[in-house]
């Protein structure tokens, strides 16, 4: 549930960038920045500006997006983001090479709030390939209205498999992630066969966990192996300990 949390994240910081010509071109901004439009409901109540890098080119674009939810913005789906996403780039976002940084700022969603530093770097071999990057979580955390919270580290690689339409998007993940659960006890993930996240998953059914693929966890006193389906969004992962399988349905608040 808490990496869902980030990928919801991504999903919104990936729109952000891609909504703004000056991520690819290295247009300039007035000393008061300049608010972007995205076509996608999350972002109707949110303020969204861009402040281009003084020392930003054409060639090497950079700069800072800030999505501003405020201290309350309800979606059209009833979820209520307050809060900043704030996005640093550098470079073309899909030339090989180029980097996003993600930081929160007291951000939540529906009171569950959300911390820690997203870095993703582009590992395409060319512009002609489904985008490929790494995608590094240092300091995550979620916390939940109750107090309970989830730490979370991980190292892993996103392959973007567009389609031509971007509702039909698809994530495809492989890495490890380490932390602690919403009970304090740690634990280590390897994915061992590939993770596939869909668009329209997320923003059709509200599933923001994968939907296909199978990863193996460990934990202080046994290991796990969790399966995610064929591909229909459903929340419905299956779970095989000691010999033992049954279908669990993931939760989550969003």
């Amino acid at each position: 549930t808490s990496d869902a949390y980030f990928e919801e994240v991504d999903d919104l910081s990936i729109l952000a960038v891609a909504s703004d010509d000056a991520t690819s071109t290295g247009g300039k901004a007035g000393s008061a920045g300049r608010k972007i439009n995205i076509n996608d409901k999350r972002f109707d109540c949110a303020t969204v500006e861009i402040v281009v890098a003084d020392d930003s080119t054409p060639e090497h674009p950079k700069g800072t997006i800030t999505i501003d939810f405020g201290d309350g913005c309800q979606d059209k789906r009833g979820n209520v983001r307050t809060g900043k996403i704030i996005i640093t780039y550098d470079g073309r976002r899909f030339f090989p090479g180029s980097k996003i940084v993600t930081t929160l700022e007291e951000y939540t969603i529906n009171g569950i709030a959300i911390e820690g530093t997203r870095t993703v770097t582009n590992l395409s071999e060319s512009l002609e390939s489904n985008p490929k990057f790494n995608i590094v979580l240092v300091g995550g955390k979620v916390t939940w209205p109750d107090e309970t919270f989830a730490t979370r580290e991980s190292d892993r690689t996103r392959e973007w498999v567009r389609a031509a339409n971007p509702i039909n998007d698809e994530w495809h993940v492989d890495g490890t992630a380490s932390g602690t659960n919403r009970n304090g006890v740690s634990y280590t993930m390897e994915i061992v066969e590939t993770l596939i996240y869909k668009r329209e998953c997320a923003i059709v059914n509200k599933v923001f966990i994968p939907v296909q693929g199978v990863k193996a966890l460990t934990t202080e006193n046994r290991q796990l192996t969790i399966d995610y389906g064929d591909g229909d969004c459903d929340r419905i992962v299956t779970i095989t300990s000691d010999g033992e399988t049954k279908d669990v349905e993931v939760r989550g608040d969003v």
